[in-house]
Order: structure tokens, then sequence, then C-alpha cells
């Protein structure tokens, strides 16, 4: 009978002992999930900043690639 009891006690130890860890596991995601919100939130001014400049942004990308293209076109036109 004491063979059992200490069984018992064993057994309750270790699953006190994987509370335990589960415990301080969830804790640690916790943390984790507060820095994904604030990654989220990062990337949702980044589109909302872009979508309000979108005009401003394709006009600047355009100019960029004119200007490169006529550069190209003068520096490649004489080969």
């Amino acid at each position: 009978m004491e063979k059992m009891f200490e069984l018992i006690d064993l057994f309750v130890m270790a699953q006190a002992v994987k509370l335990q860890g589960a415990l301080k596991a969830f804790k640690e995601e916790e943390r984790g999930a507060s820095d994904m919100v604030a990654v989220m939130v990062l990337i949702v001014i980044i589109i909302a900043l872009a979508a309000l400049f979108n005009q401003k942004l394709k006009g600047a990308v355009e100019s960029i690639f004119a200007q490169l293209t006529s550069f190209v076109d003068t520096r490649g036109g004489g080969q």
C-alpha cells in the first residue's frame, strides 16, 4: 500500500512540475504576442501612409524610372 502512495506522490509532483512549466511558457508566450501586436500596428501605419501619399509616391517613382530610362538610352544608344 505504501508503494501505491509513493507512486501517487511521484505522479502528483510530476504534474505540479509540468504545470509550473506550462505557466512559465504561457507567460513568455504572452510577451511574444505583444511584440506581434506592435509589429502589426507598424505595418498598418506604413500601409496608411502609403495610401495617403499614393500619388506622390507614384510620381516620384515614375520620375526616377524616366530619368533612369533616358540615362540608359543615352549611354546605350552609341553602341
